[in-house]
């Protein structure tokens, strides 16, 4: 079931949805050349503990640290490292969760490091807008589907990039992960199916959050249990905000 949260709880939400903004805005301002990626996500749990707020993800399912950070052709859930290092021409994805006064809100962005090549900008720039693209005209009222629908549309119409299938948005708010699963694709069987119907409630919260390949949708995953990489080794940007949605349209609360 979809959970609705009340006018009250959107306000908590909103709260803890300016505190990862600006802690994204903080750890943007160390994501350079020589930075290993633990070094980021202390700076990441020291600025959300210091707002009185508690890092979501760590001790989430046994996970160790505060934040995910995937370089170049790792998807998702990249596990911070004193070895892995940015150097300039890298790509990085950060996703953070926050918990505030209970509730949960979970975030992503894909930064440049230094100088980029073209080919890795255009990528960024692609999943930040198919994220636009999949709230645009969003409203109480609509299907889950829907969201996907304009993503992939996007995609397909506008780049040579896919759209990785394996993972998904997600409803947010009493926990980090809540129904519905939200597709960034049109899913035509399988368990995704039955969400895609489902009928967006007037309050309900969701973390939507397009996962963009340079080359093929296919993923492997890491060594370390977590992190998920491209199967052909190319670029890969994740962008993701939490969404109030209502009957009078949406409201990203994590910028």
């Amino acid at each position: 079931m979809i959970k609705r949260y009340t006018k009250q709880q959107h306000q908590t939400l909103r709260e803890g949805g300016k505190i990862l903004a600006r802690c994204l805005d903080v750890v943007k301002e160390s994501v350079k050349e020589g930075v290993s990626t633990l070094e980021l996500d202390k700076i990441a749990r020291e600025f959300i503990k210091s707002k009185g707020a508690v890092p979501s993800f760590r001790g989430y399912q046994g996970y160790r640290y505060s934040i995910c950070v995937s370089i170049n052709n790792e998807s998702i859930h990249g596990v911070p490292s004193d070895n892995k290092v940015l150097k300039d021409g890298d790509i990085v994805s950060i996703d953070i969760g926050v918990r505030h006064n209970g509730l949960c809100t979970d975030a992503a962005r894909t930064f440049a490091v230094g100088n980029v090549s073209a080919e890795a900008q255009q990528l960024i720039d692609a999943s930040r807008e198919s994220f636009y693209q999949g709230i645009l005209g969003l409203k109480a009222g609509e299907r889950v589907g829907s969201i996907g629908e304009r993503i992939e549309d996007y995609i397909k119409k506008n780049t040579d990039y896919s759209i990785i299938e394996s993972y998904c948005g997600h409803g947010v708010g009493k926990k980090i992960h809540e129904d519905p699963l939200v597709p960034n694709f049109r899913p035509s069987v399988g368990k995704l199916a039955g969400y895609v119907d489902q009928t967006l409630p007037d309050g309900c919260v969701l973390a939507i959050e397009p996962m963009i390949n340079q080359g093929v949708k296919d993923i492997k995953l890491a060594e370390d249990g977590w992190t998920v990489l491209t199967a052909d080794g190319k670029l890969a940007a994740h962008w993701e905000n939490t969404v109030i949605v209502t009957k009078d349209g949406v409201e990203i609360i994590t910028v």
